[in-house]
């Protein structure tokens, strides 16, 4: 029996298409613990790091696998137990800012005798960013103040969008920082996330710090996690979904939290228009042509560049066969893998030397028309080569299905893990 409503209602469809916007958030991290999905494995990392004073953390990897919504959602489950402090950087920060961001709202209550031979005592609330020294702290300074407002409750420090940090002193003083409070045993955890395929690419003199450090890599959500990411919200929102959907969702999305948000959200408006509450497999063409317009505008102008030309040119193709093609644990492939799929786009056998230079165009800086695309590693006739925007192979994919250039996709071709049914 179909699931529908009267859609005519206005009241109603208004309301339930609120649902579906609480329920599915592409363009913000989720901070409810009950709409996040999965990360049980990176969560109980955190939640032990915090339970052991003198370790810290650091959560690192792709853009668009979801560190944030993690770092949120964590600073959301362990209130009860810590006060969580939280703390975006921007790329103009210096350490200094960052500590006075954090402080600002942390409040230190001390007792003061009043004037007089009373012997009564004043409550007096401040910032803690009175106890910082200045505008210019030095890691000493912030140990003494983490010290002063951690003697009531342990802390927890989240600072994210860590790599958006551009100057080397900065990121050193937080390595110093880290080394402090572990050697004195300050009951304040420093977490610091950020993007990055390697620690190394996260904080610098991170060397003297690895004992005190756990290293948190947040790889791409497996098949089950944007599955769950899917029912979740459906559930929330007071819909289903056909699994036909789930299952054209999970490849598509190549384990990226945005687009399993992103397509489920307009299929479910879809469906709504149609006074359904029941989300079918072939809502995914609709949601596909509607999200297409509502990806990110960074990743849109990246496509546009890299295939836009006055005459007809191989290079929308060979993007679309890099999309498609079946990357590695790092997200990288290689020519010959792209060979492969770029004979089943054109059906025609295209050899290497075909197509290497507009592999080469899509490498070349972001000032060029067309670079800025893919990141190139290894040596001559060994190259791998990954996605520099890693939002960027989901939205060519839809580029191209939209076009009919691809057929419906086989089963977990780009899932992370090939046992969800």
């Amino acid at each position: 029996m179909p699931i529908v409503f009267d859609q005519t209602n206005v009241e109603e469809y208004e309301s339930r298409r609120a649902q579906v916007m609480g329920a599915f958030s592409p363009a913000t991290p989720v901070t409810d613990h009950a709409l996040f999905a999965g990360r049980s494995v990176e969560m109980t990392k955190v939640m032990d790091v915090v339970s052991q004073t003198g370790r810290h953390a650091v959560i690192y990897g792709e853009r668009g696998v979801g560190k944030t919504s993690l770092a949120r959602v964590m600073s959301q489950i362990l209130q009860d137990r810590c006060l969580a402090l939280y703390y975006t950087c921007s790329t103009m920060d210096s350490y200094g800012d960052i500590w006075q961001g954090l402080l600002e709202d942390a409040k230190v209550v001390s007792l003061h005798h009043r004037a007089g031979f009373t012997g009564e005592y004043e409550r007096i609330i401040e910032s803690a960013t009175k106890f910082l020294g200045g505008k210019d702290p030095t890691p000493n300074n912030v140990r003494q103040t983490l010290r002063i407002l951690s003697s009531s409750r342990p802390l927890l420090v989240l600072i994210d969008e860590f790599d958006r940090i551009q100057e080397s002193d900065t990121q050193r003083l937080f390595a110093d920082s880290i080394k402090i409070l572990s050697d004195q045993a300050i009951p304040a955890t420093l977490v610091l996330v950020g993007a990055g395929d390697t620690i190394d690419e996260l904080i610098a003199e991170h060397a003297s710090v690895q004992r005190s450090l756990l290293q948190i890599r947040m790889p791409r959500m497996s098949s089950e996690e944007i599955a769950r990411i899917i029912w979740n919200g459906m559930a929330t929102a007071g819909m289903q979904a056909e699994r036909g959907f789930v299952r054209e969702v999970i490849n598509l999305s190549q384990g990226l939290p945005h687009y399993a948000h992103l397509l489920s959200q307009h299929a479910a408006w879809g469906a709504l228009l149609e006074g359904r509450l029941l989300v079918r497999t072939n809502d995914f063409t609709w949601a596909i042509a509607k999200s297409l317009d509502d990806t990110f505008h960074s990743v849109r102008e990246t496509y546009y560049r890299a295939t836009n030309s006055a005459r007809e040119t191989l290079h929308g193709k060979v993007l679309l066969a890099c999309a498609l093609t079946k990357k590695d644990d790092l997200q990288t492939f290689s020519a010959p893998d792209v060979r492969q799929e770029l004979r089943l786009i054109t059906r025609q056998q295209y050899e290497l030397p075909r197509f290497a230079t507009h592999l080469h165009d899509f490498c070349a800086p972001a000032s060029e028309p067309r670079g800025g695309v893919l990141r190139r590693s290894g040596t001559a006739r060994r190259f791998r080569y990954k996605f520099s925007d890693p939002l960027l192979g989901p939205y060519v994919i839809m580029k191209g299905k939209a076009e009919g250039l691809i057929p419906p996709f086989s089963p977990s071709k780009f899932s992370s893990a090939s046992s969800w049914s």
